[in-house]
């Protein structure tokens, strides 16, 4: 069993290779670019916007590009909602699949299973605050699977540790479009403020560590 899960995350981390070095070499992917690919889907373009994001974590496309992507294609309002959705549905369906997968290990080295414990027993607010600060997005999915976090728990965070993040992302690429370089620069630091809030829970943190 054990070779046969070996196999299975051997197989998983050759693939995860080969689309960062695909997506580094030939997308080079800019909130521009996908704007105008969404976009060309003329009504259908908000559906195409949302399941590229619900598949992206499977492309190692990186999450802020397609989120600032959203406030340049359909404006603050709509771009934070569809960005929503299709974000939260795309970390859940790479949480499902590291969940499900997460279950070949009867082993892991003694720090690991101390993480697995804590998002076990703490699973909704170690995923909030992982959501909140500045933590690559689906990492904290996979590392919540593989933990077996309660998929209800792990959705509950993801979906309210999203939100602030997304919202700001949107404004940011609504701004760009319009280059109002006062408003980008106000939102740049709002979201470097916004960054910092896990950092107010430091006590709380370890605390759950000890």
């Amino acid at each position: 069993m054990r070779k046969k899960a070996f196999g299975k995350w051997a197989v998983i981390a050759v693939l995860a290779a080969a689309g960062l070095w695909f997506n580094a070499k030939y997308l080079n992917l800019n909130p521009r670019h996908i704007r105008e690919g969404v976009l060309s889907f003329g009504i259908f373009a908000p559906l195409i916007y949302i399941g590229l994001l619900m598949i992206r974590p499977f492309l190692l496309l990186p999450a802020s590009v397609f989120a600032v992507s959203g406030g340049l294609a359909f404006g603050p309002l709509f771009g934070s909602l569809y960005s929503f959705i299709g974000a939260a549905g795309g970390a859940f369906l790479s949480f499902a699949l590291a969940y499900r997968l997460g279950g070949s290990f009867t082993k892991t080295p003694l720090k690991l299973e101390a993480f697995r414990m804590l998002l076990q027993k703490n699973g909704f607010f170690c995923i909030l605050l992982l959501r909140l600060a500045p933590i690559h997005f689906d990492a904290v999915s996979y590392a919540a699977g593989v933990s077996k976090v309660k998929p209800l728990s792990f959705l509950a965070a993801t979906a309210a540790g999203i939100i602030p993040g997304t919202i700001i992302l949107n404004a940011l690429g609504s701004s760009l479009l319009s280059g109002d370089i006062i408003a980008i620069t106000i939102i740049v630091m709002i979201y470097l403020l916004f960054i910092t809030v896990p950092l107010l829970f430091r006590k709380k943190v370890q605390e759950l560590f000890d």
